[in-house]
């Protein structure tokens, strides 16, 4: 796996899905690899602007994030200059979310938000559609995923 040049703090990228599409463990393997991601769920909790499970975005949005990157279900409502929603089948993902403990009720939640594609458009309620970066997993393997990511950050990159 090549890593491309470094994304400069001015360009956050944040990478997005319902729960179960590989967002921490791609960003895992960003870090990895030299880049600076993050979860956005641990910002949260060190500046105390979240409530149980409930995130203040307004709140969220006012601090300023050190990285490059950063990863959650509802990182794509921050102040982010390219989204990248992650996509699976239904499948894969009910067996990841019923492996996490999920409720069938939030695993439908959760399912129907993703067919609705409510993420892509509260995104584009944000940015123009050519920084939203869509990857539709297809049960495919992490590494090949991976390897989509840099593709979009080199062109992120070479946009410049």
């Amino acid at each position: 796996m090549e890593m491309a040049i470094k994304v400069g703090l001015y360009s956050l990228i944040c990478i997005t899905g319902i729960p179960g599409t590989g967002k921490s463990t791609l960003c895992k393997m960003l870090n990895e690899h030299g880049f600076r991601c993050t979860g956005l769920n641990h910002i949260a909790r060190s500046a105390g602007v979240n409530n149980e499970d409930i995130v203040d975005i307004d709140g969220l949005s006012n601090i300023h994030i050190d990285f490059d990157i950063v990863e959650s279900h509802y990182s794509h409502l921050l102040n982010c200059n390219h989204v990248i929603i992650l996509v699976d089948d239904n499948e894969t993902l009910i067996k990841r979310m019923e492996e996490r403990g999920y409720s069938i009720e939030k695993i439908n939640e959760n399912l129907d938000a993703q067919m609705a594609d409510i993420i892509y458009y509260e995104a584009l309620d944000r940015l123009p559609a050519n920084r939203i970066h869509i990857i539709n997993e297809r049960s495919r393997n992490i590494g090949d995923i991976y390897n989509e990511v840099i593709h979009i950050i080199s062109r992120i990159n070479n946009s410049k």
